[in-house]
């Protein structure tokens, strides 16, 4: 009796996790199959889930319609800036909360920190608009750095903090401490090197915060040679229209998608590590 029950509690697992992974799927299995469809199928009603032939001409057309180089390079130039900036503050931020503030003032720099993620962003937009266009970087990439990185540190920070706290025994410190390394000399050449998966899923979460954010590259950047990818697509469909040039949309999404793919396919080993272990103490 027990066995079937493990045996059914096992497949209902499977079951919904089978169903979870179908919505979750769908949506690019559907980009992609849009994307090599036949013009002439691509509109049809009811849609078909195979095409009848593979049309890749759209991998090479969406590279004329759309300045789609000029766009990821825009994006990749400023999730990179926003990574590095992000990662080392949080960093510093994080260590110095997890080890120098005392009990109740790092529960209130938590807490506030907190707070700013359930503020929406659209709350702040007007004064982080005017903050920008006063200090003169109105449609620059400095611009779009600053107002990513100040929304993208308070989560950082939480992470990597419940990283310190979890994986890194104040232990280790205290040894290195009796043998005569300075604070610092501890950060760099103990706790950093511990740290590494925790700073990586830090990275990949500004990363691809930075790379998928709409809203404030809409309103900051307004120049076609600044544009990152969400906004460029985006004017793109508003242009032609949203069905006009699906498949062209849909082969310009899967291209967008790629780096961040790529970059979690490389790490995620890191990152589990590094969210799970975060997610022990803090």
């Amino acid at each position: 009796m027990k066995k079937k029950k493990k045996i059914f509690g096992i497949a209902g697992h499977y079951l919904v996790l089978g169903i979870i992974s179908v919505f979750v799927l769908l949506p690019y299995y559907w980009m992609i199959v849009t994307a090599v469809k036949p013009t002439e199928e691509v509109m049809v009603s009811p849609s078909t889930l195979l095409p009848s032939r593979l049309e890749f001409s759209n991998f090479f057309k969406v590279w004329e319609s759309i300045p789609l180089g000029t766009y990821m390079k825009n994006s990749l130039i400023v999730s990179v800036t926003v990574t590095a900036l992000s990662v080392v503050l949080a960093t510093l931020c994080g260590y110095s909360i997890s080890r120098f503030i005392q009990r109740r003032a790092q529960k209130f720099s938590l807490v506030l920190m907190l707070c700013t993620q359930l503020i929406p962003g659209i709350v702040t937009m007007v004064s982080l608009y005017f903050i920008v266009y006063n200090l003169g970087f109105s449609n620059t990439y400095t611009g779009i750095v600053i107002a990513y990185v100040a929304w993208a540190v308070p989560f950082c920070t939480l992470m990597i903090k419940g990283y310190f706290d979890a994986a890194i025994p104040r232990e280790i410190e205290e040894s290195a401490r009796v043998d005569g390394c300075s604070q610092i000399r501890t950060f760099f050449d103990i706790c950093l090197p511990i740290s590494v998966p925790g700073i990586i899923s830090t990275a990949i979460f500004a990363f691809i915060l930075a790379w998928n954010e709409y809203m404030w590259a809409s309103i900051l950047l307004s120049g076609d040679k600044m544009k990152p990818v969400s906004v460029g697509i985006y004017d793109f469909i508003g242009q032609y229209g949203a069905n006009t040039k699906m498949a062209l949309t849909m082969t310009a999404g899967i291209f967008i998608t790629l780096p961040a793919v790529i970059i979690f396919g490389f790490l995620q080993k890191h990152l589990i590590s590094g969210l799970s272990a975060g997610a022990v103490k803090g």
